[in-house]
């Protein structure tokens, strides 16, 4: 692309995302689009303390966390991982309600450090009146290494037949016993 070009190009309209996925269009295996994150400041981390009420030491102060704490300096709090990989579930689910979302954090992140955040639909089924679609989720640092993994459960809607549309399985739409 010369570098006097612009995306999209101009005159080409494109529309916003208005909705999330319906339930026909995602199959087990699907992987949603990552998200990636600007490297974790320790300015980040102050407001993410004063936003939680989290005010660990080890998460603002240098001192403590090297010396006191036996950390070997700050880290990021746990759950800021799972803010990101709630961003990712947003951008994909949309307007789709989300049911359950879990995360544990498994290696300790420090300032400077970039995560990027990933799913996979893991499973799908019906159970119910609900279409079900579970979501394996997580977050890996700038050389790979996972940082946070979890689990997403989502009810997605089936997409509407449009007026006139073919069924490939037509529904019974009245039954009578004459007799």
């Amino acid at each position: 692309m010369e570098a006097s070009q612009s995306f999209p190009p101009a005159g080409l309209a494109v529309a916003p995302a208005s909705h999330g996925p319906f339930f026909e269009e995602v199959q087990v295996g699907f992987e949603l689009p990552t998200v990636r994150k600007r490297p974790i400041t320790r300015l980040q981390l102050a407001k993410y303390a004063a936003a939680s009420g989290d005010f660990n030491p080890s998460h603002v102060d240098e001192e403590i966390a090297r010396e006191l704490g036996g950390m070997g300096g700050v880290f990021a709090h746990g759950m800021i991982g799972m803010g990101f990989i709630g961003e990712l579930l947003v951008r994909w689910l949309w307007d789709r309600p989300l049911r359950r979302f879990s995360l544990r954090a498994v290696a300790v992140v420090r300032p400077g450090e970039a995560l990027e955040c990933y799913g996979k639909v893991v499973r799908k089924w019906v159970e119910e009146e609900d279409n079900l679609v579970e979501i394996a989720v997580g977050a890996r640092n700038q050389r790979g290494e996972v940082t946070h993994t979890g689990t997403a459960l989502a009810a997605l809607p089936t997409r509407p037949l449009a007026p006139g549309a073919a069924v490939k399985h037509p529904y019974l739409l009245e039954h009578r016993v004459i007799g």
